[in-house]
């Protein structure tokens, strides 16, 4: 028995994926174990530290998401949604960096404001772009790999590689390669700039797939 094996997914959503992907491992890289830094490495810094830091991250990320990604609906054209893309993209290229430079609480709380509004540019944006340009025929695969390629797994390995790097380099190592990936990746999101449409039309036709190499099981 053969079972054929044949992926096609268009370019603009490939780009999209490996972005999301990279970037959800690089802060999966720190994420689980970030209290730990703060309580550990933060003068002052208790649990409720790491709970308002979090809280501010939320709420900024909150208020602003849903009136932008209003806004960007409102415009026509996806240029307007590129440019919050890269905007929000180059926030998560600061934020690892910007770590290093955390030596009291409320240079965290500001920080975590400042890189909710980044997320809620990011994905106002993201989720903008991925909904446009997801295949036809082809909604649920590749929504589903948006979630358990660029979330789910990305977000394990992620967790596995940081906890084992923290454990033996520490903190600050996790944090400066956390941003040379999301510098990387930050440039390959200008490789969508091709493919976006210029104008708004109720439905997007899907481009040319761009087949993956078939992998054939006996």
């Amino acid at each position: 028995m053969r079972i054929h094996i044949n992926i096609t997914v268009n370019r603009a959503v490939q780009i999209l994926l490996i972005y999301l992907f990279f970037v959800v491992v690089s802060g999966g890289l720190f994420a689980p174990i970030f209290a730990v830094f703060i309580t550990g490495f933060i003068p002052g810094a208790t649990l409720k530290t790491v709970g308002f830091a979090l809280a501010l991250y939320a709420v900024a990320k909150s208020v602003l998401q849903i009136p932008l990604a209003r806004f960007l609906d409102k415009h026509r054209g996806e240029r307007d949604d590129f440019y919050t893309l890269m905007a929000g993209a180059l926030v998560a290229v600061i934020y690892p960096f910007a770590l290093l430079a955390v030596s009291e609480a409320w240079h965290l709380y500001f920080l975590e404001a400042f890189v909710g509004f980044g997320d809620a540019a990011l994905m106002s944006a993201y989720y903008s772009l991925f909904a446009r340009h997801v295949d036809k025929g082809a909604e649920g695969f590749e929504w589903s790999l948006f979630s358990v390629g660029g979330l789910t797994i990305s977000s394990a390995i992620g967790g596995a590689i940081g906890g084992v790097l923290a454990d033996i380099f520490g903190f600050r190592p996790l944090f400066i390669i956390a941003g040379i990936i999301n510098f990387v990746v930050f440039f390959i999101l200008l490789g969508l700039y091709p493919y976006l449409d210029g104008t708004r039309p109720v439905a997007l036709p899907p481009f040319t797939p761009i087949p993956k190499s078939p992998a054939t099981k006996q």
